[in-house]
């Protein structure tokens, strides 16, 4: 039996993204730098594509996309794993914004992969091409994901030290493989727009010389965060004092293997790809708390994939307005459907997870009990969720309903032993049928109102 790893704690999204699982991790990081605990957070997965909430020293919010919870915790350390893909100039964008509203300050340390790879305006002009091409791009993002994602599995990814040691030959070939690229789907590279971080104006991608000069300029900047880090990270998994926080990207549904195309995106969304990023230094399995972030009485959505637990308009857009159900990146309305037990069962297994954080345990309304799916059913035979939008249109949801709660009563709670007794036998149902312990929940939207479940 694997020995578990003390003060260490992982965090994913556990259906389809946008659960909330950022203010969970920085409610972790704040919790245990406020005991002195020396934080490590790392994050695995993903890119500019994600999106979370930090909160300022004011109580003001800012979106983030790359940096992780915890920048602006003096005790922390944040990295920048390899699995991810970064843009640069996005990542330099996002360090000046936190700055410019934390009286210049970032406040953690900041460290980089030297292995991590580039996501580029090039990859982002290519993904645009292909939405437009063909519908198989409709579920992206236009962050340039994919792309930086395939260049690893065709053999000429670009990597963080390529610029931080800035390997112009190695950039420019790039540039021209793109430029090939885009032409063969009638599109001119340079006067190609793309998107820019936290603007509604596109930007051009602009010339080879132009390109080669902007990363060259980005990788200056960059260059004093970027380390060849496995040494130190193996040594600061084996120190037990230091608490360590990862941090995922997106969602267990969203997986390229899990998911349901074309609403998926390109890097392994479960607590495995953190063996992978680290190279085998962190084993998952001796994470400690490997919590799927759920919302509590509802799921929601976006993209084109067809849900079959989709509620009615009416409950639906009400809750939409009260729990804000927006994308954080995309900024798309989320479609809003009635909890899905067999979905939930499958993300479970599939993300090696073994608890769950229930949010917005506050979304309840009086004389509207709360709707699960327990089973599906395809031609009056039982049958398990699978990630295929065919299948998922064939079956039949069954559900039950359980009483609600009242919400002021669940917003004042403090502790377990406060909530509502329908809220409690509600959480015992939810562990028993996932066959998972509820480590926490949240009351409702400020950082103290949260309770960690004995």
């Amino acid at each position: 039996m694997k020995k578990i790893r003390k003060n260490s704690f992982a965090f994913c999204g556990g259906v389809y993204g946008d659960e909330g699982k950022g203010r969970i991790v920085d409610e972790y990081v704040d919790f245990y730098s406020k005991k002195g605990s020396p934080v490590i957070v790392y994050r695995d997965n993903g890119g500019a594509n994600a999106g979370h909430t930090i909160e300022l020293t004011d109580g003001r919010r800012l979106a983030m996309h790359l940096l992780p919870s915890g920048i602006l915790c003096k005790s922390a350390k944040v990295i920048l794993g390899k699995g991810m893909v970064i843009h640069p100039e996005d990542l330099l964008t996002e360090i000046n914004e936190v700055k410019e509203h934390n009286g210049d300050k970032i406040c953690a340390q900041i460290i980089i992969d030297e292995n991590t790879y580039l996501a580029l305006d090039t990859h982002r002009a290519y993904e645009a091409a292909l939405k437009n091409w063909q519908k198989g791009g409709s579920g992206a993002t236009g962050r340039g994901i994919a792309p930086a994602y395939a260049d690893i599995l065709l053999r000429h990814p670009l990597q963080i030290k390529d610029i931080a040691v800035f390997n112009e030959n190695k950039i420019s070939r790039h540039y021209r493989l793109y430029q090939a690229l885009l032409k063969g789907l009638g599109v001119k590279l340079s006067t190609a727009k793309v998107p820019a971080y936290n603007k509604t104006e596109l930007q051009t991608v602009g010339t080879e010389q132009e390109f080669v000069k902007k990363l060259e300029a980005q990788g200056k900047l960059i260059k004093g965060m970027v380390e060849d880090i496995n040494a130190s990270l193996g040594q600061m998994w084996s120190d037990e004092k230091k608490v360590f926080i990862f941090e995922k990207a997106q969602a267990i549904g969203l997986d390229c293997r899990y998911g349901v195309y074309p609403d998926i995106t390109a890097s392994d969304t479960t607590f495995d790809g953190i063996f992978s990023s680290t190279e085998g230094i962190v084993d998952p399995d001796q994470i400690g708390t490997r919590a799927a972030v759920i919302k509590a009485t509802y799921m929601s959505s976006v993209g084109s994939r067809i849900l079959p637990t989709i509620m009615g308009e009416k409950l639906a857009a009400k809750i939409r307005e009260d729990a804000h159900e927006y994308g954080a990146t995309t900024k798309r309305p989320r479609d809003i459907a009635y909890i899905d037990l067999p979905a939930l069962r499958f993300f479970t297994r599939v993300g090696n997870v073994n608890s769950h954080i229930l949010t917005h345990m506050d979304i309840v309304y009086p004389n509207t009990p709360i709707k699960i799916c327990t089973k599906y059913k395809i031609n009056g035979k039982e049958v398990e969720y699978r990630p295929s939008q065919e299948y998922l249109l064939k079956v039949k949801p069954e559900f039950i309903e359980l009483e609600t709660w009242d919400q002021a009563e669940i917003q004042k709670a403090k502790s377990y032993k406060e909530l509502p007794k329908e809220a409690k036998k509600y959480l015992d149902f939810i562990a028993k049928n996932l066959n998972s312990k509820i480590s926490m929940i949240t009351t409702g939207p400020q950082r103290n109102q949260s309770i960690k479940i004995p």
